[in-house]
């Protein structure tokens, strides 16, 4: 495992097809988590659709989902930066140990 690392860090062709496959990797990652949050949004409207067609009270339901919409987002929001910061830590990590070896 050490082999592999250092092979990575000491060439920077290697580490720049690392660093790419990891944006590709946050990329599909974060990719999903909008695609599962369009379905959870989709849901809600169909949801809230059906009791409207049938007369329930929707003016409730909908201050509900709406909280729900703005806490999913600021998760969402939350994560993604968290996530951002976390690869940019890691990178600068390994380009300072690259530097000082």
């Amino acid at each position: 495992m050490e082999n592999i690392i250092e092979a990575i860090t000491s060439n920077p062709v290697y580490l720049a097809i690392a660093v790419v496959l990891a944006v590709v990797i946050v990329y599909g990652l974060v990719k999903k988590i909008i695609k599962l949050a369009l379905v959870t949004v989709s849901i809600f409207i169909l949801y809230v659709a059906y009791l409207h067609y049938t007369g329930k009270n929707t003016a409730e339901i909908s201050k509900q989902v709406s909280k729900s919409a703005e806490i999913l987002k600021d998760a969402v929001s939350k994560t993604g930066e968290k996530v951002k910061d976390s690869a940019i830590k890691s990178i600068e990590k390994k380009v300072e140990e690259e530097l000082s070896n």
